[in-house]
């Protein structure tokens, strides 16, 4: 075990370019330049799977870039969204590992003060790869697709770029359903939608609060059933339509029923 500090981008790309079997990854941000680097030192037959923080407040504002989660699709690694997601963590074949403070982006690597560990001890990493295969396949993450991609990139083409983001009041709601809910312009996510998923998106947005349950969504059951009547799971169909949502990065699933609109 030993200290790793910044810069240190050349032993990242040292460990990917030797990894063999596969290469976990947890980063909430990452930029397409790093993701470059590390799809190019990657050898072909070697997995790659990233779990990151894939919501449209971290798309707009640039800390993910779409590219990055693209090109990662396009060569057949695997992505996964987990919107609480904060740890950065970098296991190389299940056998070595570093846990540090840097995301996959330039400031993670070369030009941020970041600490952390490396670590070969087999106890501890076995450890951290059940902890990220839990992760991975927690209900709360979704996986990003070549097609969420493309929906995504229509939603943001329709938000125009601003000087200062804006930002619900805190004296009006909670820490909680503020944080990270991007302010959009009307429309612009519906008129991206079509069919389930634009019936679902526009009886939540109808919600008047950024938190909302199960239950309150349900209450649509009725509305929904006149507008397809030959369906007969209307709930499931509503719990489905709300896991697309949220693999768009529209939707945080924060359990037990509960849900977080990330626009307003």
């Amino acid at each position: 075990m030993r200290i790793i500090k910044t810069p240190w981008k050349n032993e990242l790309l040292e460990l990917v370019s030797k990894s063999q079997k596969s290469i976990k990854i947890t980063s909430p941000f990452v930029k397409e330049n790093i993701c470059n680097d590390l799809l190019l030192a990657k050898p072909a037959n070697t997995k790659l799977e990233l779990i990151t923080s894939f919501k449209l407040m971290n798309l707009y504002s640039g800390s993910l870039d779409l590219k990055a989660i693209e090109k990662i699709i396009q060569q057949n690694g695997v992505v996964r969204n987990h919107p609480k997601l904060h740890s950065k963590l970098y296991i190389f074949d299940d056998e070595k590992m570093i846990i540090t403070s840097g995301n996959l982006t330039n400031g993670g690597l070369l030009n941020n003060y970041e600490y952390g560990i490396y670590s070969s001890d087999i106890s501890l990493v076995t450890e951290a790869v059940t902890d990220f295969d839990s992760i991975l396949n927690n209900e709360k993450t979704g996986t990003i697709e070549q097609r969420h991609v493309e929906t995504v990139r229509q939603i943001l083409a329709k938000i125009p770029k601003s000087a200062s983001l804006k930002f619900p009041k805190y004296d009006i709601e909670t820490p909680e359903e503020i944080d990270d809910v991007l302010e959009v312009p009307e429309n612009s996510i519906a008129s991206t939608l079509t069919g389930w998923k634009l019936d679902i998106f526009n009886c939540t947005n109808a919600l008047p609060n950024q938190i909302f349950t199960l239950y309150e969504l349900n209450e649509f059951q009725g509305f929904l059933k006149e507008k397809h009547p030959s369906n007969q799971h209307i709930p499931d169909k509503i719990r489905q339509q709300l896991q697309q949502l949220r693999d768009l990065g529209l939707i945080e699933f924060l359990g037990n029923g509960r849900y977080k609109k990330l626009w307003k």
